[in-house]
């Protein structure tokens, strides 16, 4: 039985290692790829996610996810599925992380727990909570369009809201969830 398992990954292992070569001959140091619907509407908002792939043996399988990750992400959007993390999601799958390490789920368990401790659960109540714990560190707000209005607001209440709400319209980068997670933590311990 191990003998089955070992030749296709054998020959998947070639072919990446075949695939990386030619791009290194071409003085590509990296592939990048992104994940988004293979068609969409016009002025459709959907949410991208990418990064870049390493010249390896798993190269040409992670591919061949890339490509398996854009048709899925294409049949959620056409049954009107667009949820917003389902590319942030697969990305980290391609690249050999788990939810965790990405951080969406700690996010929403931290955030949970943030609400559970100061007795918070209005969107008001947990910004305005949030805010007290900020001070001077601007570094922890964001510009963030809400009801018509643009405003600071504390970055873990924007990440909540842009990644819980597939039509929200506000814009947050992997860099912001983990800071999220980082002052979660601490407000949680204080």
């Amino acid at each position: 039985m191990a003998k089955l398992w070992k030749e296709p990954i054998s020959a998947i292992h070639d072919k990446g290692k075949r695939i990386a070569k030619e791009m290194r001959k071409q003085g590509k140091p990296f592939k990048a790829y992104i994940l988004a619907p293979r068609i969409v509407a016009g002025g459709e908002k959907v949410t991208l996610s990418g990064s870049a792939l390493k010249l390896d043996e798993k190269l040409a399988a992670k591919l061949e996810m890339v490509e398996l990750s854009r048709d899925l992400i294409t049949y959620a959007h056409i049954i009107g599925s667009p949820d917003p993390a389902l590319p942030v999601v697969l990305k980290e799958v391609i690249e050999e992380r788990g939810l965790f390490t990405h951080g969406i789920g700690e996010f929403f368990l931290l955030y949970g727990r943030f609400e559970q401790k100061y007795g918070v659960s209005k969107n008001k109540e947990t910004r305005e909570k949030m805010m007290e714990f900020i001070k001077d560190r601007k570094n922890h707000l964001i510009k963030y369009k809400e009801y018509g209005t643009q405003r600071l607001v504390p970055l873990p209440y924007a990440v909540r809201n842009v990644l819980g709400h597939g039509n929200n319209p506000n814009k947050i980068k992997e860099e912001h969830i983990r800071t999220s997670i980082d002052v979660l933590k601490e407000w949680i311990m204080v």
